[in-house]
């Protein structure tokens, strides 16, 4: 399967009265170097870099972000799991000030592995390119870390080549992506979204 890139994003501000900062800003994907940095003003008080690692099918891709700050995101773990060679690991590094994430580059250590344990829940999972309806479970994942949502998710993408794909999964997901914008693939663009569902993982017994 040919250059799935991932994913996400988000564009959250944090408001603290009128202050505003100077951020750098970069989005690479299939890299973990920014290739072209510019200022970005954002409210609020912090700036941000995004690590980003994907896995679909055999493909592997690293990503970076740089920007405004997202707590949710500052110092923790956004990831999703499956049993189907479908996963998405995020962390965030973040400053406060302008510039602040300047020299903050992408995480070379293991991405959120240390936050990833298994939490005593499980979700159905399944990872199809063959269509955006849906796609049938093979079986159940064991969720990690803050993964205490399931999510069921169908679209027909474009990927960043300009293939057009169909894509469907399920699996486990960070409590909170479905409001903080999870789209599937990010780094492609949706054209058509077909379902996204969440609902709360199944505790294990």
């Amino acid at each position: 399967m040919n250059n799935i890139f991932i994913f996400l994003i988000l564009s959250c501000l944090v408001i603290i009265g009128q202050l505003t900062t100077t951020c750098n800003f970069c989005w690479n994907i299939g890299s973990n170097k920014c290739c072209d940095e510019r200022k970005h003003q954002c409210d609020g008080s912090g700036c941000m870099t995004v690590s980003e690692y994907s896995l679909a099918g055999k493909d592997e891709y690293p990503s970076i972000q740089k920007g405004c700050s997202v707590p949710l995101l500052c110092g923790n773990c956004f990831s999703v799991t499956t049993n189907d060679n479908f996963l998405v690991r995020v962390t965030g590094q973040c400053g406060e000030g302008n510039s602040s994430n300047e020299n903050l580059n992408y995480n070379y250590k293991d991405i959120c592995d240390t936050q990833l344990t298994p939490n005593n829940y499980q979700c159905p999972s399944c990872f199809s390119t063959d269509s955006a309806s849906g796609c049938e479970s093979t079986g159940y994942v064991d969720c990690l870390g803050l993964e205490k949502e399931c999510f069921d998710y169908g679209a027909f993408l474009m990927l960043s080549d300009g293939k057009p794909i169909n894509m469907s999964i399920k699996g486990c997901l960070t409590t909170g992506g479905c409001e903080i914008g999870y789209s599937g693939v990010p780094g492609s663009k949706e054209l058509q979204r077909d379902h996204m569902k969440c609902t709360p993982a199944i505790k294990k017994e």
